[in-house]
């Protein structure tokens, strides 16, 4: 009997470490907007497998577009990025930046290559400012909704 299910269980513990069986028992993570902080959702989104999105607006000052790059990473939101063009009140002007680890200039941009920790990532919105969040090829206009503070967090079901 104890040969029986010693089997049973190494049958158990081979299905769950193999590709096919860990892809059964992970569960999807879905990007989540709510009003702040009424907590009304507005809008879930699929995170694909790579559990990367991304924020973007015009920027008041230099009127160009900012992209600010988020990783998930065991549940949390992880700031990996900021893409700038010129450099403006708000935006960062030194590698010292909290969670910075280094710049990088192409032709075209600033980038401030980072690791910083979201704890709540809160987002007002307005439209004169062109909000978009992009999921891969996915890009969703968040002025679709009235100029508000919107509340972007992961919801692991």
């Amino acid at each position: 009997m104890k040969l029986i299910v010693a089997g049973v269980l190494a049958l158990l513990l081979v299905a769950c470490c193999s590709p096919m069986g860990s892809d059964r028992l992970t569960k999807e993570s879905f990007l989540v907007i709510t009003q702040f902080p009424l907590l009304q959702q507005l809008g879930r989104y699929k995170l694909g497998p790579n559990k990367i999105f991304s924020l973007s607006f015009i920027h008041s000052v230099s009127k160009t577009r900012v992209i600010d790059v988020y990783e998930v990473q065991a549940g949390q939101i992880i700031q990996t990025k900021e893409l700038f063009k010129a450099h403006g009140a708000g935006l960062p002007s030194s590698p010292d930046e909290p969670g910075g680890l280094f710049w990088e200039k192409n032709k075209d941009q600033f980038i401030l290559h980072m690791r910083r920790l979201i704890s709540k990532l809160v987002v007002q919105t307005d439209k004169k400012y062109q909000n978009r969040l992009t999921l891969g090829s996915i890009t969703i206009d968040l002025n679709q909704w009235e100029d508000q503070s919107i509340w972007i967090h992961i919801d692991p079901n």
